[in-house]
């Protein structure tokens, strides 16, 4: 893949079943090279099936340069009840080769706008401290920080915080 992607050539469409294995490979990436991804053993493409089949009316969308799969991101219930049903999580994942060139913040804009239009007031993320990128990034789309459970993540022989992060995209009515 060209390391000087053409942001002309960026697009973002909703994921689909054969877009499995390509999700696969992105996260196990993470997984088994990094502690951005919080699992220590691969994920089976089952899991992935499971992910692309649920129903949901909330945005799953990958991310594609010139039509090859470059990364994925999709929001997801924050909890079950309905107290929280204006509140979701967001994950979000982009090939190590792809970060850095303003493609996340394309995705971000695209996926906040898609969920204030279904009537979600507040989106969090949780990050590894060590992903010192993922956290500036956050901040820099206006994401502030609400949480930070310190030292409970253990991968790679060491120990780090999980921090989260929280958009709010509407006022709230009292």
């Amino acid at each position: 893949m060209n390391d000087n992607l053409d942001h002309q050539n960026i697009s973002f469409r909703p994921i689909r079943l054969s877009d499995a294995h390509d999700i696969l490979n992105i996260v196990n990436y993470y997984i088994s090279e990094t502690t951005f991804h919080f699992s220590d053993e691969p994920i089976e493409i089952s899991a992935v099936y499971d992910l692309i089949m649920k129903e949901t009316n909330l945005p799953r969308y990958v991310i594609q340069s010139e039509e090859k799969i470059i990364g994925f991101g999709y929001a997801y219930d924050f909890r079950p009840e309905n107290t929280f049903s204006e509140t979701v999580k967001l994950t979000y994942w982009l090939k190590s080769t792809c970060t850095g060139k303003g493609i996340g913040s394309k995705f971000y804009h695209i996926l906040e706008n898609e969920l204030s239009l279904l009537g979600i007031k507040n989106i969090l993320v949780n990050i590894s401290s060590k992903n010192l990128v993922s956290l500036n990034f956050h901040k820099k789309l206006g994401y502030v920080e609400c949480g930070n459970f310190k030292g409970i993540a253990h991968k790679k022989g060491t120990y780090f915080d999980i921090i989260w992060l929280q958009k709010t995209l509407q006022e709230m009515t009292k």
